[in-house]
């Protein structure tokens, strides 16, 4: 990594924000983004991944094609994972997604939001959706 880092949160969400991420989508996205991010010269320092939507912090450098990474992580996710064997929801994002770059000051904070997002979303997290299947 260079000496020069930046740090970006990233978020997205499911196509008309329907819950398609089960416990087994989820673990493959985890994955995935971590081996896409290492692959393009950038780390995950933090990942909530939801039911609707996913929220990442990269660490990464300045001079990192943003749009291509976010390409990359959105549209080969969702190739990969609707192939899945079992995989009943299909994985569609939507097109857009928020990019907001982070200092050093405001990083605990930053972890902190990303981290606390299943309290956020009561009812949002995987976990929910694997012990509710029969409603998703």
């Amino acid at each position: 990594m260079s000496p020069h880092q930046l740090y970006v949160h990233l978020a997205w969400t499911t196509r008309d924000r329907r819950p398609m991420i089960d416990r087994p989508t989820r673990d493959f996205l985890e994955q995935y983004f971590r081996r896409t991010a290492a692959r393009e010269r950038a780390d995950v320092v933090t990942l909530a991944i939801l039911r609707t939507h996913v929220h990442m912090l990269l660490r990464t450098v300045p001079r990192i094609d943003l749009p291509r990474l976010v390409q990359y992580f959105k549209g080969g996710s969702s190739y990969a994972a609707s192939r899945l064997p079992g995989n009943v929801l299909g994985l569609r994002w939507a097109p857009e997604y928020s990019a907001t770059t982070v200092g050093p000051k405001q990083l605990a904070d930053v972890i902190r939001y990303i981290e606390e997002q299943g309290k956020r979303h009561p009812g949002g997290a995987v976990e929910d959706s694997v012990r509710d299947a029969g409603r998703i």
